[in-house]
Formats: structure tokens, sequence, C-alpha cells
């Protein structure tokens, strides 16, 4: 019988490879569903994160009026954007305050704070400039703030006054003497206009006038009194040549004061209202953005020469108690944000630049300096004519705080040595006795105009080195020295401004050459109405001889006035009253 055989090879598949296949398939399958449980792992975290965990975070900023409707806007489009600043979901608040109110406030200090009034303490802060940011204390500024956009300060006029101080390319020196003379605008090609009229307002939103000034005033001093911050002291603001500058610009040409109380809108409206030759206004200090927006008619800005003031609007996070490290993240993440190409262009569509302070503008400035300014226009210096007969006794080397009674009266005399305006007319006398062979006082300065050249310096100048010289000497002869500066005062009587004798004395007569009722006698037949010669007395402590020099001054038209101490700030106050 035959064998009967089966094939397998061709007619079926082995099992084993079956299964290692099926085995491979579930295995690659596993790896991939790990990777992708993994990678939804991963995504769920993030989800977690970009659903802020850490919950909201409001971030409060404050911004000047001058370019709230911009910042407003681009904080409403970042919040938008759904920003996540350490798992915090963030959202903007914006409240608009004028810089002068929100200044003061930072630089008071955080539990000064008054969030009825300003809302809640900013984490950014944008002011119309950065003179705003001098006042702030160390620690307050996290980084440096960086301005988001800018618009210079600029004089509003009518246009035929800008096209003829632009034509005589006038620069912010000349204001001025543009301001003080009766014929300023006549003299640069417009017959009839009179003096510049330039007027400052001094209400709401009216930083220009303060920076006008400020640009005015740095044309008299060089940047040598910058210190390393870039700014100048208020020392500098009182200066004889930059007081001159504001007594100068103090008044107009008809007579009236330059300061108003009004807004600087309120002011271009007046420009604007009337821009003929016979306007009480020519100019008014405004930015060239805050002109643009007022719509005004009739009148356009008008960039005088030289370094000038800019608002650059300077973005900046604050630090220290005044917020937490994720609203100052947020808050410079929003910095950028504005900055970025696509967003500087509402800047510029609305007028400012879009680019920071420029290399020409002014070093920013605290308050206090533009404070000093402002005073220095509101109560304009008088040129007077003054000799300052000091006392020179023993007494005055009385210690009284850190130095002798001199030596604290002639630092208070420097400084208004330094303060007067250029016309003022001044000399100093000391006195004792035998100061000058037999006579009791010596003329150290002889009277006459500070601005005047002595050898090779000015009376200014020689005025504060000669006091620097004096030493105290022996005895009091107030009434002979008295007498003969009033003489000299008489034979040398200026015209058409105040003459006075300043006497500062610590203590009374000792010489008994000349007793009191006769020395009352001699001042009264001296007295002539025709040239009148103010005694004004300022006695440190208490001295016995009040009461007779009280009756010069009086008799005079002058003022008796005591000074409990020479330390401090009485004495240089009352000084500047007397000479300034």
């Amino acid at each position: 019988m035959g064998e009967h055989r089966t094939s397998g090879g061709s007619r079926g598949v082995s099992k084993g490879p079956v299964i290692a296949a099926g085995t491979i398939l579930v295995m690659v399958l596993a790896v991939f569903g790990w990777f992708q449980l993994r990678d939804r792992i991963a995504d769920q975290g993030t989800e977690a994160a970009d659903t802020c965990v850490e919950g909201p975070a409001v971030v409060p900023i404050v911004v000047d009026p001058d370019i709230s409707s911009q910042v407003t806007e681009l904080a409403a489009a970042f919040t938008d954007s759904s920003p996540v600043v350490r798992d915090h979901c963030v959202s903007l608040e914006v409240s608009t305050h004028d810089s002068a109110l929100v200044g003061p406030a930072l630089a008071a200090g955080e539990s000064a704070w008054d969030a009825a009034v300003l809302g809640p303490p900013p984490a950014l802060w944008i002011p119309r400039s950065s003179d705003f940011v001098a006042d702030l204390p160390a620690g307050a500024v996290n980084g440096t703030p960086r301005s988001v956009a800018s618009s210079p300060v600029v004089l509003a006029a009518p246009i035929a006054v800008a096209d003829a101080l632009e034509a005589a390319d006038i620069g912010w020196a000349d204001i001025p003497r543009l301001q003080a003379a009766p014929d300023g605008l006549d003299a640069i090609g417009l017959p009839g206009w009179g003096g510049l009229r330039l007027l400052l307002p001094l209400g709401p939103e009216s930083d220009a006038s303060t920076a006008a000034l400020r640009a005015v005033a740095a044309t008299t001093y060089d940047s040598s009194v910058y210190d390393e911050s870039g700014s100048a002291s208020a020392d500098v603001a009182r200066s004889g040549p930059t007081v001159s500058a504001m007594s100068a610009l103090a008044t107009t040409d008809l007579g009236t004061p330059s300061t108003t109380n009004d807004s600087t809108d309120s002011a271009l409206a007046r420009l604007s209202a009337d821009t003929s030759p016979t306007a009480v206004a020519h100019t008014v200090p405004v930015s060239a953005r805050q002109l643009a927006a007022s719509s005004q008619s009739g009148v356009t800005g008008f960039t005088p020469r030289g370094d000038g003031p800019v608002f650059d609007h300077p973005a900046v996070v604050l630090s220290g108690a005044w917020t937490d490290d994720t609203a100052s993240r947020a808050a410079a993440q929003f910095v950028d944000f504005m900055s970025g190409p696509d967003n500087t262009s509402l800047f510029s569509d609305s007028g400012f630049d879009a680019a920071a302070r420029s290399p020409a503008s002014l070093p920013p400035q605290n308050s206090e300096f533009g404070r000093t300014l402002v005073d220095a226009v509101l109560d304009p210096a008088t040129p007077r004519r003054v000799t300052t007969l000091l006392d020179a006794s023993g007494s005055m080397d009385t210690s009284e705080g850190p130095g002798t009674r001199l030596q604290n009266t002639v630092a208070a005399l420097d400084r208004q040595f330094d303060s007067v305006v250029d016309a003022t007319e001044l000399g100093l006398w000391i006195y004792s006795k035998d100061l000058d062979g037999t006579r009791a006082f010596r003329t150290l300065v002889p009277t006459g105009p500070v601005a005047d050249v002595m050898g090779n310096e000015t009376r200014r100048e020689r005025l504060v080195a000669e006091a620097a010289g004096v030493r105290p000497a022996t005895a009091t002869s107030t009434y002979e020295s008295v007498l003969a500066a009033y003489l000299d005062a008489l034979s040398t009587y200026a015209p058409g401004k105040p003459n006075s004798v300043v006497l500062v004395t610590d203590g009374p007569n000792d010489d008994p050459s000349i007793s009191a009722s006769r020395f009352l006698e001699m001042v009264s037949d001296l007295i002539d109405p025709e040239r009148p010669v103010a005694v004004d007395v300022v006695a440190l402590g208490t001295n016995p001889d009040s009461s007779t020099l009280q009756s010069v001054s009086d008799a005079t038209g002058g003022s008796f006035n005591t000074v409990a101490s020479s330390d401090g700030e009485e004495l240089p106050n009352l000084l500047r009253k007397l000479l300034y």
C-alpha cells in the first residue's frame, strides 16, 4: 500500500511567528500610547499653569492725564492678550492723576499714600516728565525708567510772532530781554507789538511754565553746577544771574504780572482769542503735543534755540513696599509691550514723538529747583542800594550752633550777596573800635553795582571774599559807625531805587563819646525827604540798645528786627528781605 503524506509548508502558517508579530505590535502601541500620555500630561501641566494656578493679579498703574488715553488703550490690549506672570493671570488697572499730585505722594512713602484719592498704590507710574522722578527717594524705583513717548516744550505764539522769533534765531537766553524790553518784538521786525508778553500759567497741568523757566535758568550757569545725578541745587536757582533772569520775566512791558492761575489750556484759549499786536499775551509755554491737541487757531509753536525741556513720560516701575515681584514683573512686561513696534504708532499718531528725551534736552531737576524759580518770578527781586554795616566786636565771637555769630552772619550775607540782581548796589562796612586809625569803622567794599568789575573780580565776588576775612575785634562803637554810613549813603544816594543802611549787631554801643540822645538828634538832623535812606536794624539776641536802635529805624523809615540766634534760617531769611 502506498504511503499518504500531507505537506504543510505551502498550505498553512506557523503559530509561532504570528504570536511574535502580535507581541511586537502590542509593544509598539504601548510605547506610542505612553508617549501620547506623557505629552498629554505635559500639556495638562502647561494648561494648568496657563489657567493661573496662583489666581488673578490686578496690577495698578497711575498715569498723567497728558498720556492717559493712549496708555489706557494699550493696557486694555495687554490685558486682552491674557498675560501670565508667575502663574498669575494678570490684568492692568489704570487710574489718571496729575503728576504734581502723585509725585509728592510717592516721595512721602507708602504709608502716606491716600488710596481714597489716588487709588491703590501703583506698581507702575508714568508721569509727564523725569523731573517728577527726581524727587523719589533711593530704592523707590526698580531699574531705570524708560521713556514711552515724548514731546518738547515750545512757546505757543501767533504765527507772525513765531516767524519773527524764528528769523531772529531767538534762544532761551534771549527770552528775559525780550520780555523786559518795551520794544522787544519791535526790535526783531514786529513794529507796534511791544515786548514778548510771555504768559506763565501756574494752574492745573501747567508744568510747561516751570519747564520753560528751567530752560531760561540753564542759560545763566554752566554744566559744572550739576551733581552726579545731573541735577543742580536750589542754591543755583537762587544765584544772582538766575534771579535776575526770573525777575525780568515777572512783568510784561504793559506793567502786568506775567503769571496767572489759569491752566495752560485756558491760557492758550486767551492767546488764540486775540493774536493782535495789542494783546495782553503774545506767547505761552506748552508742550508741542498739548498745543496740537488744543486745536487753537491762529497760533503755532516756536522752539527757542538751545537745550530745551522735554516731557518724556518715563515708565517708572516702583519697588520696595509699593509692589510685589509679580506686579513688578508684569509692569516691566507692559513697558516692553508699549515700546513694541506695533504699539508706538499709537503715540506718534497722537502727536507724541516715539523717541525718548533728546541729547539736547535739559537734565531732570527736582521740584524744589522748579519752585525756587517760580517763587523768583512771583516775588521778583527789587534793585536796591544797600550799605551793609556789620558788627565785628568781640561779642560776635560767641558760639551759636556749629559756628560763631560772626561766622553765621557772614554765611547768611554770602547767600544774599550771591542772589541779588545785577542792578542792585551793595557795599560792606565793618565796625568795632579803631579799625581805621582812630575811626571805629572800615570800608571793606564801597557801595556800587554788584556786577561792576573791581580789578580782576566783580563787586559781588569782592563782597564774598572780604566778608570771609572779617575777624572779631574789641569794642562796639555803634553810634559813630551808623552816622558815618548814613552820611555816606546820603552823599551817594541813587534815585529810583530803595536806599538803605542795614546794621547787623549783637550788642549795645559802648563808646561814651556819643550819647544815645545826641545820636538820635544827629540822625534826625541828617534826614532828607528828597533822599530817603532807611536804617534797617538786625539785632542778634538780646540787645540793651534796642530802644535807641528802634527809634533810629522808625525815624528813617526802616525796620527793627530781632533774631534770637544767628544759627538757622531765620537770619538768612531776614537778610534776604532787606537785601533782595
